[in-house]
This record gives structure tokens, C-alpha cells and sequence, in this order.
């Protein structure tokens, strides 16, 4: 399944759930509530085969990593069970991990092997710096991992089998 479908299938699974349990789940745009733990196996047992496990997991993971509901995961506030009623309440830890996770989405880490973006100061900074601007060193070979070649793959696989012999 490509990327577009399984966004699809994930807004559907959402949609549905708004439909079905609209005192547990929130569409986009409105206040979300803390959802009970382990939900997930309540929501199987009640829909049955109307969804599929495992894209019923990746539906709960995008609801639960929005800002929306990130935001309302204070310590002490209700969690609310397919019904709408109390079903325990967020923990000290729980909020500490919502607010960990909300900085990271605020302030995303560059991906390995790519190059953190300059701002407009850091560039003006550059160039009046006295300081070469000749462009960056290339990384060593020894910092950078060196792709293995289908024969590179051949020859170290010829390698284990001799020596297992």
C-alpha cells in the first residue's frame, strides 16, 4: 500500500471512530480528549472485523501524535473510555512525555547526513566573519558509512559460508 492510500485508510478509520464513538473521539479542529489506556482492545472487541488490527493501531498512533491532543495531556485530567465516561487519569509522566514529544514536534531534528538549514543571521555572520567561506571540507570517507556494493554483499556472504565450513 503506497503513502496516499494509507493516509486515506487512516482518515478513514478516524472518520469512523468520530462516527461510532463521538464521547471518545474528536474530528480534526475540536478539543480532544485523553483517551483510556488500552482503548485499542476495546475499540477491537466492538468493531470486530470492520477493521483491521494493525491499521486500526496506525489510525489510534496519528490521533494520539496530534498537537490537539498532545495539548490536552495534563497531569490529574480524565480519561475517557468508548462512552465518554471516566476511565482513569493522565499521569505526571504521561504529560511529561506529551510535552517532550510536542518540543520535538515544534523543533523536528535534521535527519542524519543532511545539513541543519542557516538562518539569514548566521549567514550574514558567516560572510563578514574573517573566516574563509571557501566552500565546507567534504566529510571523510572514515565519518560517512560506505554503501556495499552487490558484489561487496556476494563476496562477504562467500566469506561466512567458507568459514562456517
Amino acid at each position: 500500500m503506497n503513502t496516499a492510500a494509507r493516509r486515506a485508510t487512516i482518515g478513514a478509520i478516524i472518520k469512523l471512530l468520530c462516527d461510532h464513538f463521538p464521547q471518545a473521539f474528536s474530528p480534526g479542529g475540536q478539543p480532544r480528549r485523553p483517551l483510556k489506556v488500552g482503548i485499542h482492545a476495546d475499540l477491537l472487541a466492538t468493531l470486530g472485523d470492520v477493521v483491521k488490527r494493525r491499521e486500526l493501531k496506525s489510525a489510534l498512533r496519528a490521533y494520539t501524535s496530534k498537537p490537539s491532543y498532545l495539548r490536552e495531556l495534563s497531569a490529574g485530567a480524565a480519561r475517557v473510555s468508548l462512552d465518554g465516561t471516566p476511565a482513569g487519569t493522565v499521569t505526571s509522566e504521561d504529560e511529561m512525555i506529551a510535552k517532550a514529544r510536542l518540543a520535538e514536534l515544534a523543533n523536528p531534528a535534521p535527519l542524519p547526513g543532511t545539513e541543519a538549514k542557516s538562518t539569514p543571521a548566521t549567514e550574514v555572520a558567516l560572510r563578514t566573519s574573517s573566516v574563509s567561506t571557501a566552500s565546507p571540507a567534504r566529510p571523510s570517507a572514515a565519518s560517512a558509512p560506505m554503501r556495499s556494493s552487490l558484489a561487496d554483499l556476494r563476496e562477504a556472504a562467500r566469506r561466512r559460508r567458507e568459514a562456517a565450513v
